[in-house]
């Protein structure tokens, strides 16, 4: 079989689900699996959609500026370790009818390789960001599917408060839970079949069954050695470095008692029913103070830019990414 046709018939997934909700450890924890290859995060698929998506003819010059402005993505250099050169000699290979998501589906073969999983059947890809474009990427790859995780908005506001990147304000941080995760539940409805929603709770507090869920959807079988993802982690950071340690189930609800009951009342005035279909609820009369009000504002504003950098010229996103990257000790 030829190498590009061995590469299509790989299947492809997303880990999807607003920020510190579980995503790096599932990560961890399915690429322990000796069947699924799951790169750390990256964006250049939403990077180079505009780009590139409509390409008809791949020659080597579209090629070789493909290679270019996919590594303006530099967390394929710093976490993903890849090369241009390594890219170019598998990328070679592909006919120049190719498809875009083709071609960034070979990105991720790569990783898998240079991870000795070559012959691994899935290829997983874990993105916060993805959960925003879950309809694209669908229609690029109508064999995928998606495994989202949602966490207790309040511990999800709680955690936040731990890293340098993203807001810091309860209202803001309320409004972009609520963005990430609104439209999911809409999405599973009209994609039964490739979307699975998984509660980061569970996740901690029924680790196997939840796995095992998990892997039945990815058609794939249940492997004790998952649970001790832990000794395998990899791509540790000082912001995610509880990947390096076994699952405690008690940090399901460690943030009960330590969010103030006007956090709480804000953050349910905003997340509302996008919380409670999700089965998350209070006690307290949502409520906001005109601080929240600004703070709302804020959230607003970030996801509106946030959304707007994916539209703005590549070279000038790329800059934009680095600059925050580098503020916020991502990279």
């Amino acid at each position: 079989m030829h190498i590009y046709e061995y590469i299509q018939a790989k299947n492809l997934f997303f880990i999807t689900g607003r920020g510190r909700s579980g995503t790096w450890l599932l990560q961890s924890i399915l690429d322990t699996h000796p069947e699924i290859c799951v790169t750390p995060e990256a964006l250049f698929i939403i990077h180079l959609y505009g780009k590139y998506t409509n390409t008809k003819k791949w020659t080597t010059e579209r090629k070789a500026a493909f290679i270019r402005d996919l590594f303006s993505e530099e967390k394929l250099i710093d976490w993903w370790q890849s090369t241009p050169e390594a890219i170019h000699d598998l990328l070679e290979k592909y006919p120049p009818e190719s498809r875009f998501s083709e071609l960034c589906k070979a990105i991720y073969y790569e990783y898998a390789q240079r991870s000795d999983k070559q012959n691994a059947r899935l290829l997983g890809d874990k993105n916060p960001e993805y959960s925003l474009y879950i309809k694209r990427l669908a229609q690029l790859y109508p064999e995928s599917k998606f495994v989202h995780l949602v966490r207790d908005p309040r511990a999800n506001m709680l955690s936040y408060q731990n890293v340098d990147f993203d807001v810091n304000d309860v209202a803001a941080l309320a409004h972009r839970w609520k963005k990430y995760n609104e439209h999911i539940l809409d999405w599973q409805r009209e994609l039964p079949d490739r979307i699975l929603v998984i509660h980061y709770e569970d996740l901690l507090t029924d680790t196997q069954a939840t796995l095992e869920q998990i892997c039945a959807f990815l058609g794939v079988d249940f492997m004790p050695r998952l649970l001790e993802f832990y000794k395998h982690s990899k791509n540790v950071f000082e912001w995610n470095n509880k990947i390096t340690e076994p699952i405690d189930p008690k940090k399901a609800d460690a943030w009960i008692g330590k969010i103030k009951p006007e956090g709480e009342a804000c953050i349910f005035k905003i997340v509302g029913k996008t919380a409670a279909d999700f089965g998350y609820t209070t006690t307290l009369k949502p409520t906001l103070t005109i601080k929240n009000r600004f703070g709302l504002f804020f959230g607003q504003l970030t996801f509106f830019l946030e959304k707007l950098l994916f539209k703005l010229p590549l070279k000038w996103r790329s800059a934009i990414l680095r600059a925050y990257r580098r503020r916020s000790k991502v990279l």
